[in-house]
């Protein structure tokens, strides 16, 4: 075979309770996976997959590996990051500790603030001060320093987070303590605000910079070990960002922070892939898997960015209109509202004896109750079987063997019976109780967002989301949903196809009437030029994209909204070119606008972009037929499934994705797939478009 024939591109994901590992290759084939997520061999396990692949293919050659992963949100969520310092001006102490006023539940009166990421005895105070201007009030104080590193030499840190007061405008000081620590603590890990965040706000930066201290050492760990299991395969390894760009694994060494939502960035990346090769222009990615529900808006074919957002205090359903829960985290991220109501989530009942779904979640071990492995909880993937939605013998190509009489008997004991209820009915109940929160996510994102959902396209992946696709959209009043190839490994595909991005903030404070066009545009050249010559180097030519953004808010709020820079306007007309697109966007989000309030700049943006890989979304859909382990056309069969006390039990028809023709097909049906199933309940029709998704309508 040629190399273009044999050459393999590898992408995997590792989820709470699968970890899902596709491998293209240069002749279109894909070769898919789906493994239980074990924590002590999933490298071994990734390793087998590639093996597998190579063997397939007749001697392939591995030319790319990309990675998207939980290890630096699990880090933060369970608390088993670094041991870290913080070295901040004196008088600055504790603000990780004041943080800001804002509060999740105003009435909750049992609410209580987590503690600090970086406790008191490990934050400490230093001589310094630099005026707003950049110019020098107080040198730093190396003899205070030298103090500071012997105290926390004491306390046995890993890591060390610099964070001085106007350090955006001059980085100088930080600069001088960094080199300070590395030549006199060479083991530990160190950064500096000035890298990591240089923009306004105090408690922010600090935030953000000590949560990337935080992750360095765990998440070096991680990539030392997963670079020995795989490097013979390939040497560099590409981690997915929170914001579906890729960067390097030395890059994710020294930005962790921009990591944090790495696994569910990629499935929002191939669902606005899919948006925009299906002409949908309104769309909200649904990502179901066995821990959590993830949940984006996509406009436009591009999924909703924010430049902050919080992580560490709790899964958070009401997006920018509830925060304090968390750390806050300030990179450019995917708007994503996460709720724990995976397949893996466990259903209780309270003290007050209401049936609960989630957040705490059975995991891969010992998994659902019909794992057969130790699993005695009921969850939503048990009540799945048990109304017939899922296969009652084997799923994941066979890998996991389903026990239908395991999962009777955990709902039955431990909620049908408590709750008087019928076995059916305690099942139906989970679904319909997770669906209530996996409704509130997509409000959060729609209708909390200043938009209506019966006007968008539903887009459902991941093992679980295409079997509660249809009632979800029902209740939200949803007509179409799509139903893409690979649904249960949409977010490895999405790794496929994700871009180099790197991401860079400079503040600029002041009102927008007084900044002159040829100083900002100035500015935006000046970073362009940085992101040439430091971050991709002369190699990249000219394939690097560079897209421009602004913070801007009313001159009396405290909030930005960022918007993009408009292109083919005249220095002349930029002002009110950005003026005008700042009132629209202000009125879309918040439901008013002011007009002749003068309007304020906080902070420029640039985004720079190239090419990763030569793989497409469409490319990738015109080699289903070929992939292993493709959707195969089966005899219809007949299963007994249960949509509710209206319909009670009714015949539905068990088909393949490959069964379905042009022509509809009415519910109710059940179509069986190698990484997950699709329910399309009475009353909606499925059919497949030129792409292979399956699009339900009702």
């Amino acid at each position: 075979m040629s190399p273009v024939q044999t050459s393999l591109r590898v992408a995997f994901d590792i989820g709470g309770t699968f970890t899902d590992v596709l491998v293209a290759a240069g002749d279109g084939r894909l070769f898919t996976f789906k493994i239980l997520t074990l924590p002590d061999s999933i490298g071994a396990d990734v390793d087998r997959c590639v093996n597998d692949a190579i063997a397939a293919s007749a001697g392939g050659r591995v030319e790319g590996i990309v990675h998207g992963t939980t290890v630096a949100s699990n880090a933060v969520l369970e608390a088993k990051g670094a041991v870290t310092g913080l070295i901040t001006t004196r008088g600055f102490r504790d603000e990780l500790e004041i943080r800001r006023f804002g509060r999740p539940g105003v009435y909750d009166v049992f609410w209580e603030r987590i503690p600090p990421l970086i406790p008191r005895r490990r934050r400490l105070e230093v001589g310094e001060r630099m005026r707003a201007s950049g110019e020098v009030e107080r040198p730093l104080d190396r003899t205070e320093m030298l103090r500071a590193l012997d105290v926390l030499r004491a306390q046995r840190v890993e890591a060390i987070a610099v964070c001085f007061v106007h350090s955006y405008v001059n980085p100088a000081h930080e600069r001088d303590a960094i080199a300070l620590i590395r030549e006199l603590m060479p083991g530990v890990a160190a950064c500096a605000s000035s890298e990591v965040l240089p923009e306004i706000r105090e408690y922010e930066r600090t935030s953000t910079t000590a949560l990337n201290a935080y992750l360095m050492p765990v998440v070096a760990r991680y990539l030392d070990q997963l670079e020995a299991q795989l490097g013979r395969h390939h040497r560099g390894i590409l981690i997915m960002q929170s914001n579906g760009g890729v960067m390097t694994a030395d890059q994710a060494r020294h930005r962790p922070a921009h990591m944090i939502e790495s696994g569910p960035a990629a499935g929002v990346l191939a669902a606005a892939s899919l948006a925009r090769d299906a002409g949908l222009n309104q769309a909200v990615a649904f990502d179901m898997g066995g821990t959590t529900v993830k949940t984006c808006l996509i406009e436009n074919g591009q999924p909703v960015e924010s430049p902050e957002g919080e992580v560490g205090g709790g899964i958070n359903i009401s997006g920018r209109l509830s925060r304090g829960a968390g750390y806050a985290l300030r990179v450019p991220a995917y708007d994503i509202v996460e709720v724990g109501a995976g397949g893996g989530s466990l259903a209780w009942r309270d003290a007050g004896g209401v049936m609960r779904v989630g957040p705490r979640s059975a995991g891969a071990v010992p998994g659902p109750a019909c794992y057969g492995n130790g699993g005695v909880d009921p969850t939503v993937t048990d009540a799945s079987v048990v109304l017939g939605y899922m296969n009652p013998e084997r799923i994941a190509g066979g890998a996991v063997p389903i026990h239908l009489d395991a999962a009777r008997r955990a709902i039955d004991e431990k909620l049908a019976r408590p709750l008087g209820l019928t076995l059916m009915d305690a099942a139906h109940g989970i679904h319909r109780v997770a669906n209530a929160a996996m409704a509130r996510a997509i409000r959060a994102v729609t209708t909390e967002r200043g938009r209506d959902p019966r006007e968008f396209t539903l887009i459902a992946f991941g093992g679980a989301g295409p079997i509660h696709a249809a009632e979800l959209a029902r209740t939200l009043g949803i007509a179409r949903v799509y139903i893409p190839l690979f649904p249960g490994l949409f977010s490895a595909l999405g790794l496929m196809l994700a871009e180099l991005r790197y991401d860079h903030v400079q503040s600029m404070p002041g009102l927008l009437d007084s900044l002159e066009p040829s100083a900002l545009l100035a500015q935006y050249n000046s970073m362009a030029r940085r992101f040439g010559d430091e971050v991709f180097g002369p190699q990249a030519g000219g394939i690097v994209r560079f897209e421009r953004f602004i913070d801007l808010r009313y001159a009396r709020q405290s909030s930005e909204l960022t918007l993009a820079i408009p292109d083919g306007v005249t220095p002349g007309e930029l002002r009110q070119a950005i003026a005008q697109a700042f009132h629209s966007e202000h009125e879309r989000a918040y439901g008013y606008r002011r007009d002749h309030e003068p309007v304020a700049v906080t902070s420029l943006r640039m985004r720079a972009i190239a090419p990763a890989g030569q793989l497409n979304f469409a490319d990738l859909a015109r080699g289903f037929a070929q992939a292993n382990n493709s959707d195969r056309a089966i005899a219809a069969t007949v299963r007994k499934a249960y949509f509710g006390p209206d319909t009670a039990e009714v015949d539905a028809s068990v088909i393949s994705r490959a069964t379905l023709t042009s022509a509809p097909l009415a519910g109710p049906l059940v179509i069986e797939e190698f990484d997950t199933t699709v329910v399309v309940p009475p009353g909606w029709r499925a059919e497949t478009d030129s792409y292979g998704n399956i699009i339900l309508t009702c």
